[in-house]
């Protein structure tokens, strides 16, 4: 079965999922630089990298909980929906923590010795955890892509891998009946026979006529 939100036959959500996907890495990324370095700008970058993270998550939830409505229910692709969209939700949630905590800390800044000091050991930690659980919804993720974009083949005969996408209708082809190999030879032959037989037969006559 094919995507529901798609452009031009191509499914929008894999499309949006790579943006909160880099801006949540992003936020691992500059938060262990900042730790590193102690630098104010690694932890602002932080901040607003979760924030688009989450903007960008929410954008392509749109299009996923259209394509998640469209699954059967009871098929095993639903329930893999269902766990790909409970770890991104989860994932999300955790990153609006991070963002929160980022935020609070940012706004309410003091320099002391001339910088800024933030601790960022907690929202380290909610977000690598957020991180772990957003790899675990794109591997789900990535085992319903052929949902989206091509329908599963399956055979009569043999179960389904996809419990949700029926068989195709296989029409039986039409029987051709040809003649067998033998009683062709044997008709071919008759009529050759029947040929020479009116070739010969005025030679015969003319023959008894005239004798030599």
């Amino acid at each position: 079965m094919y995507s529901k939100a798609r452009i031009a036959g191509h499914p929008i959500h894999p499309m949006l999922v790579a943006f909160p996907l880099a801006f949540y890495t992003t936020t691992v990324m500059t938060l262990l630089v900042y730790i590193g370095t102690r630098e104010a700008f690694w932890y602002r970058f932080a901040m607003v990298a979760s924030l688009a993270g989450i903007a960008t998550a929410l954008i392509a939830a749109i299009p996923g909980a259209i394509d998640l409505r469209s699954l059967p229910r009871g098929s095993r692709a639903r329930k893999t929906g269902l766990q790909h969209a409970g770890f991104n939700l989860l994932a999300t949630g955790l990153f609006a923590v991070t963002a929160l905590l980022l935020y609070e800390t940012w706004i309410h800044r003091t320099m002391v010795n001339g910088e800024y000091i933030f601790d960022a050991t907690v929202p380290l930690a909610l977000a690598v955890v957020a991180w772990v659980a957003m790899v675990i919804a794109g591997s789900l993720g990535w085992t319903l892509v052929h949902v989206g974009i091509k329908p599963a083949l399956v055979r009569p005969d043999r179960p389904s891998r996809e419990p949700e996408l029926d068989a195709p209708q296989i029409h039986p082809a039409r029987e051709v009946h040809t003649p067998e190999l033998p009683a062709a030879i044997d008709d071919l032959a008759a009529h050759r026979a029947r040929r020479r037989s009116a070739i010969t037969a005025p030679l015969q006559r003319f023959s008894d006529d005239y004798p030599a």
